[in-house]
């Protein structure tokens, strides 16, 4: 529950930021090649990918949002609701990658 008011929190403050891609191309976004590198470790078919967009994820300090705290990898998907979400650093280290709601990956964790 804690991780999914977080997860709505961080969402909702980074909607101002997010740059809506094509399906197949996450070009132009911050962390754009380690993102696209995570995703890479799971075999999607390029099928089953509706769309993807980079958020960038601001703390909540200072005036105007701060600074990037981290930034967001989504990838939606035909065949399911949901998301597979991958998470860097402000530094674009990896942090983590989940999948949301009915959408599932072998190896992935599920919230």
């Amino acid at each position: 529950m804690r991780h999914s008011i977080l997860l709505l929190v961080g969402f909702c403050l980074a909607a101002v930021s997010v740059i809506p891609l094509a399906a197949a191309d996450l070009a132009n976004g911050r962390c754009q090649k380690e993102i696209e590198n995570e995703i890479a470790k799971v075999t999607i078919p390029p099928e089953r990918v509706k769309g993807t967009q980079i958020v960038n994820v601001y703390d909540s300090n200072g005036v105007g949002g701060g600074r990037i705290d981290r930034v967001e990898g989504w990838v939606s998907f035909n065949d399911c609701k949901g998301n597979l979400v991958v998470v860097v650093d402000r530094n674009c280290q990896a942090e983590q990658s989940y999948t949301t709601y009915q959408c599932r990956m072998p190896g992935v964790k599920n919230f």
